[in-house]
């Protein structure tokens, strides 16, 4: 299962060639993830008013075509991997022919906001995933 979202490709977001600068998919992929967790009814500001965080640990992309001024992409996000105190989404990028554009993997370990150690998974983080439809 997968969260989608989509969305068109803003001249802003280009290179001098009219292609999607590398960097912006990692931004594609962070709106999207926000769209997601809003979707399972979880807003990020209730993450920053609690009691843990979720930070970013690591980030790895792949790109295959490029995207281009005026497309339309969509984007689907989903849990690729819970683990006991980290949880990994990937995200896809397609064209509006369906072709695979980009993969990106993120993975953001859950922390408590008072020691600022890992703690784990919160069960209301994993409810609101599978509410968005992002995780089985």
């Amino acid at each position: 299962m997968s969260f989608h979202v989509q969305r068109t490709v803003r001249f802003g977001e280009c290179d001098p060639a009219r292609i999607v600068y590398f960097s912006r998919y990692f931004e594609y992929a962070h709106e999207a993830y926000e769209d997601m967790l809003e979707a399972g009814g979880f807003s990020l500001q209730h993450v920053f008013q609690g009691e843990w965080g979720m930070p970013l640990v690591r980030a790895e992309s792949d790109f295959s075509v490029p995207s281009q001024l005026g497309d339309k992409i969509q984007l689907a996000v989903s849990v690729d991997r819970v683990g006991n105190r980290s949880i990994r989404y990937a995200v896809i990028v397609s064209g509006p022919d369906g072709e695979q554009r980009a993969k990106l993997l993120l993975t953001h370990a859950v922390i408590s906001q008072a020691t600022g150690k890992t703690c784990a998974v919160p069960e209301e983080l994993l409810s609101a995933l599978k509410r968005a439809g992002a995780l089985d």
